[in-house]
């Protein structure tokens, strides 16, 4: 593994593939760190890491310090990594997806650094949200298939039911990709919608092709 991890400072190093629910899951070295990647894009750790530490920041959510959070789309863990060793929060986390691969490869590779706060939860996002009775401070919804997002993301309903599980006054941050002209559309619909029922909307560039809505 060392040596894997020395030579992914020149190339990238695959060490594990699987097929999962939503296909295929890739463990590799790249730059000295262990990624998770499907097919076409980064899961966790790699691109995505650095798109949610700027969206994270562009919400003020170490500020905002939220005493609960509810992750979809919960992948390797990059975001609980993010809020519970880089930024130093105590919130509680339930992290919810539906591929028992990559619950297993989270719990296996990249355990929280406080488990004791987080709950992985193995369901589909859309009828998690449309069930859940508790409310959150901040709702992260990470939900890709491969290098898209999932299709009904952008769904007035789905949106809806994610604004009615948040608590007064909690954030909403919802991540979109905008690589070709049916995504974009997709991304800006998004917006659209959000901002029917919230009163504030940001809209933020990460990376080179995320686009990532905070909702307040």
């Amino acid at each position: 593994m060392m040596l894997a991890r020395l030579l992914s400072w020149f190339w990238p190093v695959r060490m594990r593939t699987e097929e999962g629910t939503l296909g295929t899951v890739e463990l590799t070295w790249e730059q000295g760190r262990l990624v998770v990647n499907s097919a076409n894009a980064n899961q966790s750790f790699g691109s995505l890491h650095r798109v949610w530490q700027e969206a994270f920041a562009k919400a003020g959510v170490a500020t905002e310090r939220p005493l609960t959070t509810l992750l979809l789309g919960y992948g390797g863990g990059s975001a609980v990594h993010i809020l519970q060793k880089e930024l130093g929060l105590e919130t509680a986390i339930t992290g919810v997806d539906m591929d028992p691969l990559m619950l297993r490869i989270a719990r296996e590779f990249f355990p929280p650094p406080h488990p004791e706060r987080v709950r992985m939860v193995q369901a589909d996002a859309f009828t998690y949200v449309r069930e859940a009775k508790e409310t959150f401070d901040l709702v992260v919804v990470d939900l890709f298939r491969d290098l898209d997002f999932t299709e009904g993301v952008e769904s007035p309903e789905f949106l809806r039911d994610l604004k009615h599980i948040l608590t007064p006054g909690g954030t909403l941050l919802l991540n979109t990709i905008a690589h070709d002209e049916r995504s974009t559309a997709r991304s800006a619909r998004s917006g659209r919608e959000l901002r029917l029922l919230f009163n504030h909307v940001e809209e933020h560039p990460c990376q080179e092709h995320n686009r990532v809505f905070i909702a307040w």
